[in-house]
């Protein structure tokens, strides 16, 4: 029986794709500071892509 699931085991690696988990998510990345306040933007991860919006005051240094 064990030898049977082996060999279901080892032709659906070879028929189905394998996945790989990526999440989806944002988050802020520190851009610089400029006398007393700090520039930040918000950057999100889609399917594995990482774009980043424009530098915008966040708050103080």
């Amino acid at each position: 029986m064990k030898a049977v699931r082996n060999l279901g085991d080892k032709m659906l690696e070879k028929l189905a794709p394998s996945a790989t988990a990526q999440a989806d998510t944002s988050f802020y990345k520190f851009c610089y500071c400029s006398g007393i306040y700090y520039y930040r933007r918000l950057c999100h991860v889609v399917g594995g892509y990482t774009s980043c919006g424009a530098c915008y005051r966040s708050g103080e240094c």
